[in-house]
Parts: structure tokens; C-alpha cells; sequence
């Protein structure tokens, strides 16, 4: 399965050359079992690692699954070498039981140097390998030399932030954002089940999936190919934001631009900005190329001033009516930005957006309201909270993904 982000919001290819051109793969997860995860987390962990599984045709010499725990200390739960099916597989995961302790994943890391090069003496030939770190929180000691090491050995390394995680600790273990994923609880963790096993696909390895992911694969290219949605976008502009962050935002609406196919019958863009009032600075039909939305996005000013969210999402509603360049037979999404606490109510106005069949997605920066945001959104997958402005890039495709997965009206 093969997803570049064009064309429409994903472009989707099943080639003869694609996941099926090599078979044997060997995934080693490496997870986060210290004292700060609670144990129905911990649970989630495992079901994480059980669903992900069974995406892949697994077997001796195909590809091959291993699990390690670490805290304080690094424990081996099954080499990728122990099981040959995903039914031993997850027998196994269900039978982790957790460290609890601190947060040592630099030590964890160093010791997956051997668990690797001990995979690799039990193939007949080199195949890729992969690691994927799942933690909640910022390692006790350093994570830079030793996940730098595993990639000079040539194992590629992806990394799941969950909740409190650093999210520069998290690039530093991946090596580049590409590889790394931001989720808000280990609930959340599900949401990204398939983006992980696309990446790794698409970028990386080229695995054969099993067949009813396969078949899963052709339906996503059938839907995520020339999609039509109106997408606007509610920026805080309130003077909370310092002008360098502002132009961040500015970078990711451009970001998510490029990546769209643009068009009265393919995807439209509008933006609003706010902060004590509302101001419009393009509608949904204003512009109907890459260049000019753009440069409109570039030209915004910043607002300044308080923040009155409730006000911003009532006006909001409007620009997806026809009047307004909307086309209200199509799928709508509301991105919103914002960095505080809204100053006025925000339950009833968001709740009579969704109530229009508008899909809302929340972004809160640094101290943005958590509770505020999930009552803009109305679920916790819509939701992402993020540290500073910088990590704007690590949501970008996921809500791009996200958007084309949702259900047509």
C-alpha cells in the first residue's frame, strides 16, 4: 500500500512493485513500561501492538515481530525469532506484564543493538529492520548517541509520543519527523494504528500485508483519490501569540495548501481569524490555486487582543453556506489554532457546527485549554495538543490523513 500526500488530499497506489516486492521484515516494538503509566494504558500498549500485527503476513520467513519493556531496567519479552504466527504473537503481548519503575529509554535503546544484530543471525539474508518506541514521558538519561548508533547499523527508527512525551526527545530517537507520531492518550493510540504501518510501507520497508489489509488498501485509494472537501481554517490572532509563532501557523496552513489539490470541484480553503472579534480574510471560493492561497496566508496580518473563541466559531458557521463559496453536499472540516482559554463560551457554538455536519478539529498549543478544546471537537480523535508552535509539523499529516478517512456525507 502506497500513499503519497497529492492529489487530492492522499493519492493511493496498489503497484505490483509495492508492499508485496519483499516479504521478510523483522519489527522489534520497544515500550515504555515505567511507574507513570497507568495500567489500563499499559493495556492499550499491548492492543496497539496486537492490531499492528495482524497487518502483516507474519512468519519465519516473513516478517517477524518482537517485543522489549524497558523503565529503570530493559527487559526482553520475545525475540523476533520466538513466534511464527500472530496468533503465538499475541498470546505473548497479552502475557507482558508491566516493569513499573523510571524512565531510562537511552539505556533501552543502546541494548536493542544486540537484539538486532541477533535478528540478523538468524536470516539467511539481510532483511530491514525496525524499531518502534512508544513512551509517555522524557527519558531519565540521553537517547541521542544510542538511537543515532541503531540507525548507523541501519535500523530504522520510529518513535510514539503519547501524552507528556518530549516531543524533541521523541525526533531525536527518530531521527526525522517523518518517522515520528503525537498522540494525546494510549486510547488515542489506535487513531494512528494504520498511518504507522503506512509509513513503514510506503517509505521504507516493502512488505506483504496481510490480505485483508490488502483489501482495506484498495477501498482507502478508492476514497482518498480526488477528494472534494471545504476546509477552513480559525486562527487565534490574539496577542498571546508572539509574531515568530504566528508565522508558524501561517507555515502549517501553507503546508497543508501544497499538499491539497485545489479546486472548485476538489478541495477549498477559506480562513478566519480572531482574537476579541472575528475578521474574515478569504472565503472557501476566494482562490482556486496553490499560489494565490498562498500568498493570501502570507499577507494575513495579526490581530492582537483577547481571545473569544465562542464569538469566532458562531461567525465561523456562515462561511460553509453557499452564500459563502461552501458547498454543503460535500464534507466540511473547521481546522481551529489556538494557544489559551477562551474568554467566552464555546460548547453551544461548536455543538451547532457539528450539529450542521461540520467535522472539527481542534489544535491547542502550550497552555490551550484541554476541555475547551474536546468541547470544540466533541471527541477526543479530533483533539491534539501540542507543546509549542514548532510541533505544528507533526499534526499536519495526520490531520490530512484523518480528513480523507472520514465517511462522505
Amino acid at each position: 500500500l502506497v500513499v503519497v500526500l497529492s492529489d487530492g488530499f492522499v493519492l493511493c497506489s496498489l503497484p505490483n512493485d509495492g508492499c508485496e516486492e519483499t516479504e521478510e521484515a523483522d519489527i522489534y516494538f520497544l515500550i515504555d513500561g515505567s511507574g507513570s503509566i497507568y495500567p489500563q494504558d499499559f493495556l492499550d500498549m499491548k492492543k496497539f501492538i496486537i492490531a499492528m500485527t495482524k497487518m502483516f503476513r507474519i512468519g519465519k520467513e516473513e516478517v517477524r515481530i518482537g517485543v522489549v519493556q524497558y523503565s529503570l531496567t530493559t527487559r526482553l519479552e520475545f525475540s523476533v525469532a520466538q513466534y511464527g504466527t500472530a496468533k503465538e504473537i499475541t498470546i505473548a503481548v497479552k502475557n507482558i506484564a508491566q516493569l513499573g519503575g523510571g524512565t531510562e529509554t537511552g539505556a533501552a535503546l543502546k541494548s536493542m543493538e544486540n537484539h538486532f544484530r541477533e535478528a540478523a543471525r538468524t536470516r539467511q539474508a539481510k532483511v530491514p529492520q525496525f524499531l518502534i518506541t512508544i513512551t509517555d514521558g522524557k527519558s531519565d538519561d540521553s537517547v541521542v548517541e544510542a538511537a543515532n548508533s541503531l540507525r548507523s547499523m541501519g535500523v530504522l527508527t520510529y518513535a510514539v509520543g503519547i501524552r507528556d512525551a518530549d516531543m524533541a526527545e521523541i525526533e531525536q530517537i527518530a531521527g526525522v519527523p517523518e518517522r515520528m507520531f503525537y498522540v494525546n492518550n494510549f486510547d488515542s493510540l489506535k487513531q494512528i494504528k494504520d498511518e504507522v504501518v503506512r509509513k513503514i510501507c510506503s517509505k521504507e520497508g516493502k512488505f506483504r500485508l496481510s490480505d485483508s489489509i490488502q483489501a482495506l488498501g484498495t477501498e482507502l485509494c478508492k476514497v482518498c483519490k480526488q477528494k472534494e472537501a471545504d476546509v477552513i481554517f480559525l486562527i487565534d490572532g490574539s496577542g498571546s501569540i508572539f509574531p515568530v509563532d504566528f508565522d508558524k501557523m501561517k507555515g502549517f496552513m501553507e503546508a497543508m495548501v501544497d499538499k491539497s489539490d485545489i479546486g472548485p470541484d476538489k478541495v477549498q480553503f477559506g480562513l478566519l481569524q480572531f482574537s476579541d472579534s472575528p475578521r474574515e480574510e478569504f472565503q472557501l471560493n476566494a482562490y482556486d490555486n496553490q499560489l494565490q492561497l498562498k500568498q493570501e496566508i502570507t499577507n494575513m496580518e495579526q490581530l492582537g487582543g483577547g481571545t473569544n473563541t465562542g464569538a469566532a466559531l458562531e461567525f465561523a458557521s456562515q462561511y460553509f453556506d453557499q452564500s459563502k463559496g461552501g458547498r454543503p453536499s460535500v464534507r466540511q472540516f473547521l481546522v481551529i489554532i489556538t494557544d489559551g482559554e477562551a474568554q467566552d463560551e464555546v460548547s453551544k457554538p461548536a455543538q451547532a457546527l457539528r450539529q450542521k455536519g461540520i467535522i472539527i478539529y481542534s489544535i491547542g498549543v502550550e497552555n490551550a485549554n484541554t476541555t475547551q478544546l474536546l468541547e470544540i471537537s466533541g471527541g477526543i480523535d479530533k483533539v491534539h495538543s501540542i507543546n509549542n508552535f514548532d510541533d505544528l509539523r507533526y499534526v499536519e499529516d495526520k490531520i490530512i490523513f484523518e480528513i480523507c478517512t472520514q465517511e462522505e456525507r
